[in-house]
């Protein structure tokens, strides 16, 4: 049964209680040194007083207007406790405290002279500058080393003590004259300071604590010179012999002498600093220095690096002294790093090495095979493919530098050892799949090394065991049996109109917490495992429904814990008894079945006095009759919607008719008013039922009955049972929709488009599946436990379709891009594609694995081109010719030659030369010379050697 009782709240007045305060005596006395910061603290009150309060006061002459002398109690702002911390202002003047006592009498303590402040100053000192003897113009100085005190014992505070400045400059032989605007703790030299005669400078400072004032002596004076940037200018200036050439016969005197001007250079202040034009010529010279000192060490390590990387290591070498201009060279005493580089050199053995490039291409390319336009590896096993792949690149390691560039299909390898180390990852990830952990633990493991299998292509995917399959098909089972405790446990906790719990006091949290479990287990289940759990969403809803029930619980046991307490105003009662009432009667059907104590809180109720002033109404007999009345409506499942909304009509017309008197009679007024609210909410409820009746179109019915229900489910207890009656007759009489969707079918199509790691069916399919299930209610994709399958479906066609663009606009003009495309789709991936497209990439990707003969021989020209560092002699013939051969290739053919970018640097080079020469003029001037020696200073020593065979006359 659902009774139904809702009461008013009164308020409960709350009362404050004075106490009262005995007389006291009229002195108060403080305690405490009459100085400035000390604090001064009432040590004794009254007898028998209470104190809340206390003014501290100046105690001030002031003339009268007839002449005579008069005091007047000025109060101290905030100075309203027990304690007084003396503040500036008071040095000299009078104080005293008054005390106010609870009951309105004050007390005064005696007065107290504060002393005055009698201020002392040392001579302030400066600093900021870089010099100990000299400012340089443009810097900073600073006022320092200034001390303010008090003779008569105040500790004074920083805060409390104002400084004010002013500046001096010496004018003539002994005297100074003043700074305009400089008064402040720090003065900027002027950049134009000796220019104007200011040279020697002195500061004066004044502090003021309060109204007391000190002034402190001259500071000594501080020299303004230019001095120290001047020496050093000059020093660097000497590091120069001429643009291209610095003054050295030693590279580690030459250091020693930066090293030396560079710690001048740091001391300087930031403007001192600024009055070095020439810094960038000392910068310059210790990155050269630097830079040399750095290839030296390195030429000096040769020992040190193991055969394997000794060519490229000597090639970075040269390069490095390549990139020196004439400048840096000149550091280079004697030619000596250059000679040692130039002994480092060593040509190819051409014959031998490029019968040994032919090999290793071969063998690279016999690392593949190719079977129903699939390409595979030759090797059976990872660690198959892995020994041929390291013996490969042990060979190639073997080759000089220039002819490993030789070497074609690399790409190949790249590629294996890159399948190699994503097989041997995917591998190790199960490493954290054991039988031993926990069923939630495996699928979770198995999910995510599935997900990594899925991203294997095909190449990679036949390199790994049976053996890892078997394991992970296992693990992915692995809560089955979960799944079928946690749908058992579920379904013993829902309910229809009620939950089946039947819960009580004792047992309440054990339900709470098994809900809780429950919900926890099946979040830590994979998708496809959570599919399979019936009921999830009822129990996230009786999660909530045991919250909201709490709450009314609790609010009912605090209202029978009132009713046991002896004294509780009746107001105060009614108030708890009819907010708890209110909160249960917004409960659900589902969710009152969960207040295990409202039996017992509605049936005591609380007893409701009637106040008249002892005048009975005429029409009291009416109004106890019409109280019967209103009662029957406690038991709303007793009525049916029109019978309860005809009662109601009827018991609020009889309410109108009653005076004000006798409606005070009607006690259960609330469920008068209670029942008007619930046919409010189902008048509302009615409406959408009703909407949705009269859609005549299946799939749109469908949508509004769904919210249909999804309202009802809202809905309080008794707004449920009298919507019931039509709310059934909706569901009863739904239009069937002829072309609703197979949920069955779908998911089972779905299920079957994957075997063996490979598509079954085409991507039209794929795509009509996916329009299926998007055309699907949102409640009905919850069926479908296969959506992931069909998921990751779709984004495999998607890449494919991307994929396949590429291949239509760029197979015929750039293979290669399409090929390096193809190589990174996945072994499911690449199924989607028809097998004649397969056969196509294929077949152009073994034919850009041929060897070219022709590129091996212009490989062998370019290298003859240097020799230990050096070109040969007529280079520019050579290098046309070579051109000429080059341009003749292929574009296959010339991806082969990878020392291609030797030809180029030898072309720009012979460029940069000719710019250099057409800069000569033998008989110029000297404008003309200067731009032909900075060229010529620019070049790089392999460049001042081919311009010299070049040009022999010119110097």
């Amino acid at each position: 049964m659902n009774k139904k009782l809702f009461l008013t709240a009164a308020a409960i007045p709350v009362a404050l209680i004075v106490p009262t305060v005995a007389d006291a005596a009229e002195t108060v006395i403080i305690t405490g040194q009459n100085i400035v910061n000390e604090t001064l603290t009432v040590d004794k009150l009254p007898e028998n007083t209470v104190v809340n309060a206390y003014q501290w006061y100046y105690l001030e002459k002031i003339d009268g207007e007839d002449g005579s002398k008069n005091t007047t109690n000025k109060p101290i702002s905030g100075a309203t406790s027990s304690t007084l911390k003396v503040p500036v202002e008071a040095a000299g003047k009078s104080i005293f405290v008054e005390a106010t006592t609870t009951d309105g009498k004050k007390f005064q303590s005696e007065t107290r002279k504060i002393n005055q402040l009698d201020l002392e100053i040392t001579a302030p000192t400066l600093e900021g500058y870089s010099a100990s003897d000299f400012v340089a113009p443009g810097e900073t100085v600073k006022v320092a080393g200034v001390t303010v005190t008090d003779k008569a014992g105040a500790k004074l505070q920083s805060g409390q003590i104002t400084y004010s400045y002013q500046w001096f400059y010496k004018l003539g032989d002994s005297s100074f004259t003043i700074i305009e605007g400089a008064a402040g703790g720090t003065y900027t030299i002027p950049k134009d300071a000796i220019e104007k005669g200011i040279k020697d400078i002195i500061v004066k400072v004044k502090a003021q604590v309060g109204t007391a004032f000190v002034e402190s002596d001259f500071s000594t004076a501080i020299t303004v010179s230019k001095e120290p940037t001047d020496t050093l200018m000059n020093d660097i200036k000497a590091l120069l012999v001429h643009d291209n050439q610095y003054n050295v016969s030693s590279l580690e005197s030459f250091k020693g002498q930066l090293t030396a001007l560079e710690s001048k250079y740091q001391a300087l202040s930031v403007p001192a600093k600024a009055n070095v034009s020439n810094y960038e010529v000392l910068k310059r010279a210790l990155a050269d220095v630097e830079l040399v000192s750095k290839l030296e060490e390195k030429v000096d390590k040769i020992k040190d690096v193991n055969e394997k990387d000794r060519p490229k290591y000597i090639q970075e070498i040269e390069e490095a002294y390549n990139k020196l201009d004439q400048l840096q060279r000149s550091l280079d005493v004697n030619d000596t790093l250059y000679t040692n580089i130039k002994d480092l050199l060593n040509e190819p053995n051409d014959l031998e090495e490029i019968t040994e490039v032919r090999r290793l291409n071969q063998a690279i390319v016999h690392l593949l095979s190719y079977e129903n336009s699939l390409a595979q590896y030759v090797p059976s096993d990872k660690d198959a493919l892995q020994t041929l792949v390291t013996s490969i690149e042990a060979d190639i390691a073997k080759l000089s530098q220039n002819y490993r560039g030789a070497i074609q299909n690399q790409t190949i390898l790249t590629e294996a050892k890159a399948d190699i180390k994503k097989v041997e990852q995917f591998i190790k990830s199960f490493d954290k799949l054991s039988p031993n952990n926990t069923p939630n633990k495996q699928v979770t493991a198995a999910k995510s090394i599935r997900s990594a299998y899925e991203k294997l292509t095909y190449k990679q995917l036949k390199l790994v065991s049976d053996t890892y399959l078997q394991r992970l098909t296992v693990a992915e089972s692995a809560e089955e049996s979960q799944i079928a405790a946690l749908n058992h446990d579920i379904d013993s906790y829902i309910g229809d109109d009620i939950y089946p719990i039947n819960p009580s006091a004792s047992s309440w949290q054990s339900h709470v917490n098994n809900v809780n479990r429950m919900i926890k287990e099946y979040k830590s289940l994979t998708k496809a495992s959570a599919a399979q759990i019936i009921g999830y969403d009822d129990l996230v809803t009786l999660q909530k429904d045991l919250k909201t029930a709490e709450k009314v619980i609790k609010d009912m046991d605090a209202y029978q814990k009132l009713m046991g307490i002896t004294g509780v105003k009746e107001s105060k009662l009614t108030s708890s008894y009819s907010s708890a009432l209110k909160a249960y009667n917004k409960l659900t059907t589902l969710q009152q079945s969960l207040v295990y104590n409202a039996d017992d809180f509605l049936l005591n109720t609380p007893k409701v006095s009637i106040d008249d002033n002892g005048k009975v109404p005429a029409d009291k007999a009416a109004a106890e009759a019409l109280k019967a009345n209103i009662a029957k409506l406690a038991n709303v499942t007793t009525f049916t919607f029109k019978q309860l909304e005809s009662a109601v009509d009827t018991a609020s017309e009889s309410y109108k008719a009653l005076s004000s008197g006798g409606r005070k009679y009607v006690t259960n007024y609330y469920l008068l008013t209670a029942a008007k609210k619930d046919i409010s909410g189902v008048k509302s409820f009615h409406k959408k039922v009703q909407t949705a009746r009269e859609e005549t179109d299946a799939a749109k019915q469908a949508k509004k009955i769904e919210t249909v229900q999804k309202a009802y489910a809202k809905l309080p207890a008794n707004q449920q049972h009298l919507a019931k009656e039509q709310y059934e007759a909706l569901l009863n009489n739904q239009i069937i929709d002829e072309n609703a969707p197979n949920i069955t079918q779908l998911n089972n199509e779905i299920a079957t488009i994957v075997s063996n790691d490979l598509y079954t069916v085409s991507m039209e399919k794929i795509q009509n599946l996916s329009t299926q299930y998007s055309s699907l209610s949102s409640s009905d994709k919850k069926l479908i436990t296969n959506y992931d399958i069909l998921k990751a479906a779709i984004a495999d066609v998607k890449k494919v379709e991307s994929f396949m663009k590429t291949y239509e606009k760029s197979f015929s003009s750039n293979p290669s891009t399409v090929i390096k495309a193809f190589e990174k789709l996945t072994s499911k991936q690449v199924s989607l594609i028809d097998a004649a497209t397969r056969q196509l990439i294929m077949e152009k990707q073994q034919g850009q694995q041929q060897t070219n003969e022709n590129a091996l021989m212009l490989i062998e020209s370019i290298n003859s081109l240097l020799v230990k560092g050096e070109y040969v002699d007529g280079l520019e013939d050579k290098v046309k010719e070579i051109r000429a051969k080059y341009d003749e290739l292929s574009a296959t053919d010339k991806k082969i030659v990878k020392n291609y970018s030797k030809l180029t640097q030898a072309e720009n080079d012979l460029k940069k030369v000719a710019e250099v020469h057409a800069l000569y003029k033998a008989d110029g001037d000297d404008a003309a010379r200067k731009a032909w020696q900075t060229a010529y200073g620019k070049l790089s020593k392999k460049l001042e050697l081919l311009y010299t065979k070049m040009y022999p006359t010119e110097k």
